[in-house]
């Protein structure tokens, strides 16, 4: 009786499956990965936009909420720096009713507010004259220009709020003994009749070494930026300055600041890039600033 031939597939055979198997493995492969990976850059890309569009959002913010003529740039354009406003208003400038008097010798201490004034929760007030210059209080500022005898950074023109007076009118007492000039009043009249109301300073820094861009709040005013451009500085006051992460991964970080004339606004500009894993962004922002004390 023959022998019955087994059937079978020769080694040849199967290492011709194996190669053609491989090799529609591969073009598969590519089909599938290559979605994904333009799904995964996509996505990396707008975390990085993201992240970047949200520390210019809050800049933009802090800008518009910040004392007139209180923004400075300092770090070779590496930070910012500005005096916060909790709220603002008009004041009596003419009888009838309590009028701020801006002659020394008249030694006034409160004023009526025109109209309303929105958030006075937010005014912290002190008896203590200094609270002002040591943060621990809020500050009353009128006509800021920025420059000497009217610089809020140099103390020219804050008082410290020592009372809130609700009613109709509300009137606002203060201590303007500590003024830098030791005048006890206010050193000029805002065309505006415009009054604003400060708590601290408030800065953002970017830290090129560390790839960072930090915000820092509720520290006291110095005269000198160079005081307070460093994350060290800030966190080593009196006071120690809050703070919160706004960015990582930044590559670069770049602030301008355009100062305005008696026609044309302020502009800032903020210029930022972020790289992750080979994924890159630049964007720019430029805020219009409103300086008219």
């Amino acid at each position: 009786m023959a022998a019955q031939r087994q059937a079978g597939f020769t080694l040849i055979e199967l290492v011709i499956v194996i190669v053609i198997s491989g090799a529609l493995s591969i073009v598969v492969m590519q089909f599938i990965t290559a979605p994904i990976d333009v799904y995964v850059d996509q996505s990396r890309r707008a975390r990085l936009v993201e992240s970047a569009q949200s520390v210019m959002q809050r800049l933009a913010y802090d800008v518009r909420m910040a004392v007139p003529n209180s923004i400075r740039v300092g770090c070779g354009g590496g930070c910012i720096e500005m005096m916060r406003a909790v709220t603002g208003g008009r004041y009596r400038q003419s009888p009838p009713g309590d009028v701020l008097s801006f002659v020394p010798a008249d030694m006034d201490t409160r004023f009526e507010v025109l109209g309303n004034l929105n958030h006075t929760g937010d005014i912290v007030t002190s008896a203590d004259p200094d609270a002002c210059a040591d943060g621990t209080a809020s500050c009353l500022v009128v006509y800021n220009t920025g420059f000497s005898g009217t610089d809020l950074w140099n103390g020219d023109n804050a008082a410290t709020v020592t009372s809130v007076n609700p009613g109709i009118p509300l009137t606002l007492d203060f201590d303007n003994s500590r003024f830098a000039s030791g005048q006890t009043a206010f050193p000029a009249q805002s065309p505006g009749q415009r009054f604003f109301v400060t708590d601290s300073a408030l800065s953002f820094l970017c830290d090129m070494g560390q790839g960072t861009v930090r915000r820092y709040w509720g520290y006291a005013r110095r005269a000198s930026h160079a005081d307070v451009d460093s994350h060290a500085e800030l966190i080593a006051l009196g006071n120690p300055a809050e703070h919160a992460l706004m960015a990582s991964d930044v590559t670069a970080c770049q602030f301008q600041y355009s100062p305005g004339t008696p026609t044309r606004n302020a502009v800032l500009s903020l210029r930022l890039s972020i790289a992750e894993s080979g994924e890159a962004i630049t964007l720019m922002e430029q805020v219009s600033v409103s300086n008219l004390p």
